[in-house]
C-alpha cells in the first residue's frame, strides 16, 4: 500500500510542474519531485493525471495513427506491469499467507511436542522417585529378611543346644538311675538316705527338664514365628520386585515415547526451516518483479522520451512542409509570370 499523504492532488500538481519545466511527467520524476511515495502508488494516479488532463492537446499536431499506437502500447505495458505486479502481490500475499498459516501450525505442534515432553519428563522423574523408594523398601525388606534368618539360625542353634543339654540331663538321669539300682543293695538305712537323696536329686533333674522343656518350646515357638515372618518377608520381596520391574517397563516405555516426540519435534523444526526458505524465496521472487516494474518504468520513459523526440522531429517536419509550401507558391507564381510573359511573346510573333 501507498504510504500515507500521497494523493491524487499531491500527483497532479507535481506532474504540471515537470510539464512547465519541459520534460516529460514519469513516475521517477514524479516521485523523485515529491519526495516520497512508491511507484505502484504513483503510477496509477500519474495516469489519471494524464487521462484527465487530456494530453492529446500536445500531440494534436502529431499523425493519430502515431499517437494511438504510443497510447496503445504506453498503456499496454503499464496494464502489463501493473498486472504482473498485482498477480505477484496476490500470489506472494497467499503463500505469505499459507506459510503464516503452516508455520503457526507447527508452532502449535511443537509446542504441544514440548508440553507432552514437560509431561513425560515429569511422569519419570515420577517413576524414577517412586522406584528409589521402592528400592529403600525392597532394601529395608531385605535387610529384616537377613536379620530374621540370622535370628532364626540362632534360635535353631540353640533348640539344638538345649535338645542336648536334655539329652545329657537325661543320660544323666540314666546314669543316676544305674547307682540308685546299685546302691539298693546298701542296708535299708544307707537306702533310705541314698533315697531321699535321689528323690532331691531327681526332683531337681525334673525341676531342669521341665525348665528345658518349656524353654524349647519357647524357642520353637520363637523359630515358627520367625519362620513365618521370613515367609512374609519373602512374599514382600517378591511384590517389590514384581512391582519394581514393572516400573521399569513403564519407564522404558516413557523413554521411548520421548525418543519419539523429540524425532516429532525434529521434524517440526524441519518443516519450519523449509517455511522460512520458502518465505524468502518469495521475497527474493517479489524483489525481482520490482526490478521488472522498474525496467518497466525505465522502457515506459524511454518511449516517453522517444514520443517526445518524434513530437519536435514532427515539428521540424511540418515547418519544412510549411517552408516549402510557400517555396512552392512563390515557384508557381513565377510559372504564371513567366507563362504570361509566354503568351504575350507568342502572341507578339
Amino acid at each position: 500500500m501507498a504510504r500515507a499523504g500521497v494523493t491524487y492532488h499531491d500527483v497532479a500538481k507535481a506532474a504540471e510542474a515537470i510539464k512547465t519545466q519541459g520534460q516529460e511527467p514519469t513516475v521517477d520524476r514524479v516521485r523523485e519531485r515529491l519526495g516520497t511515495g512508491s511507484k505502484s502508488t504513483i503510477a496509477p494516479l500519474l495516469k489519471r493525471w494524464r487521462s484527465d488532463n487530456g494530453e492529446a492537446a500536445d500531440v494534436s499536431r502529431l499523425p493519430s495513427d502515431l499517437v494511438e499506437v504510443v497510447k496503445s502500447l504506453h498503456e499496454r505495458v503499464q496494464q502489463m506491469a501493473d498486472h504482473r505486479i498485482e498477480r505477484a502481490r496476490q500470489e506472494s500475499k497467499a503463500s505469505n499467507d499459507e506459510l503464516r498459516k503452516e508455520l503457526n501450525n507447527a508452532n502449535n505442534t511443537i509446542t504441544q511436542l514440548t508440553a507432552r515432553q514437560q509431561d513425560l519428563e515429569n511422569q519419570i522423574e515420577r517413576l524414577n522417585k517412586e522406584k528409589r523408594e521402592q528400592n529403600r523398601s525392597l532394601e529395608d525388606v531385605r535387610v529384616n529378611l537377613a536379620k530374621a534368618e540370622s535370628q532364626r539360625d540362632e534360635a535353631i542353634t540353640r533348640t539344638t543346644e538345649l535338645k542336648k543339654s536334655v539329652a545329657e540331663i537325661k543320660q544323666e538321669n540314666k546314669d543316676i538311675r544305674g547307682h540308685f539300682e546299685h546302691y539298693q543293695l546298701r542296708t535299708a538305712e544307707d537306702r533310705q538316705q541314698e533315697r531321699e537323696q535321689f528323690r532331691s536329686v531327681i526332683q531337681g533333674l525334673k525341676d531342669q527338664i521341665q525348665d528345658l522343656q518349656r524353654r524349647l518350646a519357647q524357642a520353637e515357638s520363637r523359630a515358627s514365628k520367625l519362620s513365618d515372618a521370613n515367609t512374609l518377608l519373602q512374599s514382600n520381596a517378591d511384590e517389590f520386585e514384581q512391582s519394581n520391574a514393572a516400573l521399569n517397563r513403564d519407564l522404558n516405555g516413557k523413554i521411548e515415547d520421548i525418543q519419539n516426540l523429540k524425532r516429532d519435534l525434529e521434524d517440526a523444526l524441519t518443516k519450519s526451516r523449509e517455511y522460512q526458505d520458502k518465505n524468502e524465496q518469495l521475497a527474493e521472487k517479489m524483489a525481482a518483479l520490482i526490478a521488472q516494474k522498474a525496467d518497466i518504468d525505465k522502457q515506459v520513459a524511454v518511449l516517453s522520451q522517444a514520443l517526445a523526440t518524434a513530437k519536435a522531429e514532427l515539428k521540424t517536419t511540418q515547418d519544412k512542409v510549411a517552408f516549402l509550401t510557400d517555396e512552392n507558391k512563390v515557384i508557381l507564381q513565377e510559372k504564371a509570370v513567366i507563362q504570361g510573359q509566354l503568351k504575350q511573346l507568342q502572341g507578339s510573333l
